[in-house]
């Protein structure tokens, strides 16, 4: 049975061994247990984060993170960093993970969501619209570390 629940600080080495399988090749993977724990910390402080993960038998199996950002008009959400391990897709995992984020949306007053996919992944594109996306968009990425 897969449950969603937010990222506890000594589940961050199996979350680190997953996001291996999100990082493209051309950018390096820089992912030290230290920083990505401060980084975590300073998360969990503010309340506009939510760091999923998918956990089956305690072991994670997934994970998306979604920012609520604040304008003038309407809140909205931002999602990042959506994986799910290799052989758990398919399974109902990444749409479970996003229905968590979809429900955070909307406790925050968001109005929207948007997230970012690259261009060759297909498939998770497929998927982002059988959970509700549009692809209507046009989105552009600047990358500042190599």
């Amino acid at each position: 049975m897969i449950t969603i629940e937010a990222l506890q600080p000594q589940d961050m080495p199996q979350l680190i061994a997953l996001y291996k399988e999100l990082v493209p090749p051309h950018i390096e993977f820089n992912a030290s247990l230290q920083r990505c724990l401060q980084t975590y910390q300073a998360m969990q402080q503010d309340p506009r984060s939510f760091l999923a993960v998918a956990k089956e038998n305690g072991e994670i199996v997934g994970s998306a993170l979604g920012v609520c950002c604040q304008c003038l008009v309407n809140p909205f959400l931002v999602v990042e960093d959506v994986i799910v391990r290799g052989d758990q897709r398919g399974k109902g995992v990444g749409r479970q993970l996003m229905q968590a984020l979809d429900d955070f949306a909307l406790q925050n007053g968001c109005a929207y969501a948007f997230l970012v996919s690259s261009d060759f992944r297909t498939e998770a594109h497929g998927f982002y619209k059988s959970v509700g996306y549009t692809d209507g968009v046009v989105g552009f990425r600047k990358i500042y570390r190599k």
